[in-house]
């Protein structure tokens, strides 16, 4: 089992934490899939709560920060996906992928259908320009994971 060529990095669990004891609307998953945790990268369980927050992915002061409305477990959880594959909570959803440079701005973009992902991927990587990629659920605008680049 060889890993993926790139590093998927969910929210980190330090910032999970703290918009955790920061608060937000709680939500009791009552239907799956529909309730995606950006920390665990999986659908929670009907029953399983949830917490509603804000999260900014980016790390410098680009033109193009934005937070989005993200779901988390209520109570901490850890990363759960195979790291040869692409979690199910991307692959079964349309999504709109932003590609970014060092400077975080954006070069390319796309709207596609989850199964499209890994291609998606790698036709922007093939830009040497692009370091980040992010990506958000389609329809509800919800970031859900910054992919980079795998270190050499």
């Amino acid at each position: 089992m060889s890993e993926l060529p790139y590093v998927l990095r969910p929210i980190p669990t330090d910032k999970a934490e703290e918009l955790r004891d920061a608060g937000g609307p709680v939500f009791v998953a009552n239907e799956h899939p529909g309730f995606p945790c950006r920390q665990c990268l999986l659908d929670a369980e009907v029953g399983e709560e949830l917490i509603l927050v804000s999260h900014d992915p980016f790390t410098g002061n680009s033109k193009y920060r934005s937070a989005s409305p993200i779901f988390l477990h209520r109570v901490g959880c850890q990363l759960a996906f195979n790291p040869s594959d692409l979690p199910t909570q991307l692959t079964s959803r349309q999504l709109s992928v932003r590609s970014f440079d060092k400077d975080e701005m954006m070069i390319d973009a796309a709207v596609i259908d989850g199964d499209e992902l890994e291609s998606k991927i790698e036709s922007f990587f093939d830009d040497v320009q692009s370091e980040t990629i992010h990506v958000h659920n389609a329809t509800r605008g919800c970031w859900a994971v910054t992919i980079e680049r795998r270190a050499a």
